[in-house]
C-alpha cells in the first residue's frame, strides 16, 4: 500500500486526488495540507508519495520542495505551466515527475505508482504488485469481503507482501503484521484484530459457495481459517494465477 499527500492552497485541488484515489486498490489518501505545515505533517503521515501544487498564487512556491530534501522517498510536481526554467528548477530541488495541469485523473494515478515503486526500490517489479492488487481485489469481491474493512485493506497489503516474499506467510506475527501496521500507521496488534473481523465478518456473510471452492481444505468444526492460513491460502491461489498468464 503507497501512502499519497497532497500539499496545495487550492483545496479543490486536494479533492480531486481524494475522489480519484478513494476506489483505487493499494493507494491511500492521507490528506491535504498547506504549504506551511506540510513538512510538519508529512512527518507524521509518513507518505510514500507527496503531490505538490504549486499554482498557489506564491511565486517562490516551488521552493518549498527544496525544503523536503532528504524528507520524502518521492515528489510528484503539478502546475499550470510547463515552462522549461520551471520544470528544471523542480527537477534540480528534488521533483521525480512534473505534470503539466490539465491532466488525466488515470494519467495521475500511472505516475503514483511508478514513482511510489521507484523510491521504494520496487520499479522491476512494479508491474507484478498492481497486478496481485487486482487479483486481491477480484477474489475479495468474488467471496463478499466488504471493501470498507479496515481489514480488506490490510489484506490487500498482505498479499502484495506475501505473494512478492512467500517465507512472511510464516512470520505474520514477526514481521507481516508489523510492516503493514508501518504502512498504515496503526499497530500490529490492530492489523491482527481487522483481519480476523474481516475474515469472520466474509465468512458469516460471504458467498459461501465461493469461500468453499477456494478453502476447501478449512477445517469445518472451525468454519473459518486462521489469519495466517486465509493469508497463505489466497496468496498460493494469486501466485498460481500469476503463473498462468
Amino acid at each position: 500500500m503507497f501512502r499519497v499527500m497532497v500539499v496545495t492552497a487550492q483545496t479543490d485541488f486536494g479533492q480531486f486526488v481524494a475522489e480519484h484515489l478513494e476506489n483505487e486498490p493499494g493507494l491511500l489518501y492521507v490528506g491535504c495540507e498547506t504549504p506551511e505545515q506540510a513538512i510538519e505533517t508529512a512527518r507524521k503521515a509518513n507518505p510514500d508519495v507527496v503531490i505538490f501544487d504549486i499554482d498557489h498564487g506564491n511565486p517562490d512556491g516551488i521552493d518549498i520542495i527544496g525544503e523536503f530534501r532528504g524528507e520524502l522517498p518521492a515528489i510528484i510536481v503539478v502546475s499550470e505551466t510547463g515552462d522549461d526554467v520551471v520544470v528544471y528548477r523542480a527537477n534540480t530541488l528534488g521533483a521525480h515527475y512534473y505534470l503539466v495541469k490539465p491532466f488525466p485523473p488515470e494519467l495521475l494515478i500511472r505516475r503514483i505508482w511508478q514513482i511510489a515503486a521507484l523510491a521504494r526500490g520496487t520499479d522491476s517489479s512494479h508491474a507484478a504488485a498492481e497486478q496481485i492488487v487486482n487479483l486481491a481485489v477480484q477474489y475479495f469481491e468474488r467471496i463478499g469481503m466488504p471493501s470498507h474493512l479496515k481489514g480488506y485493506h490490510y489484506l490487500i497489503e498482505a498479499m502484495v507482501l506475501v505473494v512478492q516474499d512467500h517465507t512472511l506467510a510464516s512470520q505474520v506475527t514477526k514481521e507481516l503484521y508489523p510492516r503493514i501496521a508501518e504502512r498504515f500507521q496503526t499497530t500490529a496488534i490492530r492489523v491482527e484484530r481487522a483481519i480476523r473481523n474481516a475474515i469472520e465478518i466474509t465468512w458469516e456473510r460471504g458467498n459461501i459457495t465461493q469461500l468453499n471452492e477456494l478453502f476447501s481444505y478449512v477445517d469445518e468444526e472451525r468454519g473459518k481459517p486462521t489469519n495466517s492460513a486465509f493469508i497463505a491460502g489466497m496468496a498460493d491461489i494469486i501466485n498460481l494465477d500469476l503463473s498462468q498468464r
